[in-house]
């Protein structure tokens, strides 16, 4: 049988010879196609493929550049940087990078809201088969990265001290304004996710609002609005220091102080403060007429008997309270990011008396603190949002100090009048010391607990300081030997402190303004981040 078959296949070999071949042939050509086809699609697939990740880089740089450039943003150098990072990221492939010319890369902004904008990289080239010899295609690969800006809550803290000048005061007005507008009212419209405060700050910051009248009753602690020390007032018809004849209250001030004693750390962060009205030492009025002149003009002066545990010269009777000049007339303005507030509060700002930074910065804490929010705090049932303490979630808070340290010699004069709270001690703490090195360090070690726990809590904390002199120069007056030492926790060392070569705020306006802008820069670069999306 075999050979047989072999014979037969040998004869229609023969016989079929023409058609074979021909069959063989055709085969053989679509299996060139096929693979010719599988080489070019393979190459127009690797470089869309390697073209998507030039677009990719060249987006996520478009977006982090024009993060930073914020008003400065120049589509031409933005393009350009396009270009360059698509060329620069096309790895080996020389076809693709003698091919690709500026005008085939793109870029185009966009905005999903006020707070997030997109750029959008395309690429488009040419697709030309190598091996079938078909018509060129244009194609386009692209690549869109987001720019997200986290919520932002700014306390600014500024003086409104004795020693300043009405230029200095001028000076300090268009500085918080023209930080406000930079922040709040940016060429992209208003941020919807970024809150300014105002911390205005002499010896204490006041807290009244006209729109909660409540507010000293609801945040005093027990028995604060009636001290013993006052009795003799109480029985002639006042019924507290809520009263509304009381010298302060007639002032519209509130300045309430809590936490002065040793481990109280000024209960920032709660919203509950005992609450302290002003009385005139009565060791310093012996007649009407002084305390006359210590009542500033604010409110008329309120005389009373000698109130019961005080201690006074023999023959004493009467003593008088008279309206804190310490207390600013502008009171806290709560997180807002509407800016006719923020310059409406600016415009009160008036110099008042001596300066105590630690009060001030208690009060910017509580300014930004959760524990504030609602109706036990500062009536808004939004803000201020949560801390952000290991530094995952989506907000950051910010304070920036402004100050001018400066003192004559003694300490005694210009803005030297530095506040250390040795009056406001509790009761019989530092009995006699005033003054005294026990109450200084003390008072040093407060900054230092303040700035520990603003830490603990996230907070950046920026300090500006002017001061005529050498700026590095530090130890030049009782601020550095108190204030500095804590404050360097607060800002990280000297990461976010830093002084200014100048006598008041008038004087040194120009490089402020210089640093307020860096520090808004910086704020607007912490508190954003890019990711792809397409």
């Amino acid at each position: 049988m075999r050979p047989f078959w072999r014979a037969a296949l040998s004869a229609f070999i023969h016989q079929e010879t023409g058609a074979g071949t021909a069959f063989y042939v055709l085969g053989t050509m679509a299996l060139l196609v096929s693979a010719a086809f599988i080489v070019d699609t393979s190459t127009a697939t690797g470089d869309a493929t390697q073209i998507k990740r030039a677009t990719d880089a060249a987006a996520l740089a478009v977006a982090h550049q024009a993060t930073i450039n914020g008003d400065e943003y120049d589509p031409e150098q933005i393009k350009e940087l396009a270009y360059q990072y698509v060329k620069n990221n096309l790895g080996l492939n020389n076809a693709l990078d003698n091919k690709l010319t500026r005008e085939d890369v793109t870029v185009t902004e966009g905005r999903k809201n006020n707070t997030r904008k997109t750029y959008t990289v395309e690429a488009s080239f040419n697709t030309q088969p190598s091996l079938l010899k078909l018509g060129a295609r244009k194609q386009a690969v692209y690549s869109t990265a987001e720019v997200i800006n986290r919520p932002t809550e700014i306390a600014m803290v500024l003086p409104v001290i004795n020693g300043m000048s009405a230029r200095d005061l001028a000076a300090l007005k268009r500085l918080s304004k023209d930080f406000a507008k930079r922040m709040l009212d940016s060429a992209d419209g208003k941020r919807d996710n970024l809150w300014i405060s105002l911390v205005p700050f002499s010896q204490a910051v006041n807290v009244y609002d006209a729109q909660d009248a409540n507010r000293i009753r609801r945040w005093a602690r027990p028995g604060a609005l009636n001290p013993i020390e006052l009795s003799s007032l109480f029985r002639t018809g006042y019924a507290s220091l809520a009263d509304r004849r009381i010298p302060d209250r007639r002032a519209n001030l509130l300045c309430m102080y809590s936490g002065l004693g040793e481990e109280e750390n000024f209960f920032w962060d709660e919203p509950r403060w005992r609450n302290s009205g002003c009385i005139t030492a009565p060791t310093c009025h012996k007649t009407v007429a002084l305390a006359q002149s210590l009542s500033h003009g604010l409110a008329p002066i309120l005389s009373l008997v000698k109130p019961q545990g005080l201690t006074t010269s023999a023959g004493w009777l009467r003593i008088w309270m008279v309206a804190d000049k310490g207390c600013p007339n502008a009171a806290l303005l709560p997180l807002t990011n509407d800016l006719n507030k923020v310059d409406e509060r600016v415009d009160q700002f008036s110099i008042r008396f001596n300066v105590n930074y630690a009060i001030a910065m208690s009060w910017a804490g509580a300014a930004l603190s959760p524990n504030m929010r609602g109706s036990e705090g500062w009536g808004d049932a939004k803000l201020p949002l949560d801390f952000n303490v290991d530094g995952s979630g989506d907000g950051q808070k910010v304070v920036i100090m402004l100050a001018d340290t400066y003192s004559d010699p003694e300490g005694t004069g210009g803005y030297g009048q530095f506040d250390t709270d040795s009056y406001n001690f509790n009761p019989g703490q530092f009995a006699g010391e005033t003054g005294s090195d026990g109450s200084r360090e003390f008072a040093k070690r407060r900054f230092e607990d303040l700035c520990t726990s603003f830490r603990a809590r996230n907070i950046k904390f920026y300090f500006v300081g002017v001061r005529p002199g050498d700026p590095d120069n530090y130890g030049q007056n009782l601020f550095d030997d108190i204030a500095t030492p804590g404050l360097l926790i607060c800002t990280e060392g000297d990461k976010r402190m830093s002084f200014i070569d100048g006598r008041g705020f008038g004087a040194a306006e120009d490089p402020l303004a210089a640093r307020l802008e860096r520090i808004a820069s910086q704020i607007e670069t912490e508190g954003g981040y890019v990711r792809l999306i397409e």
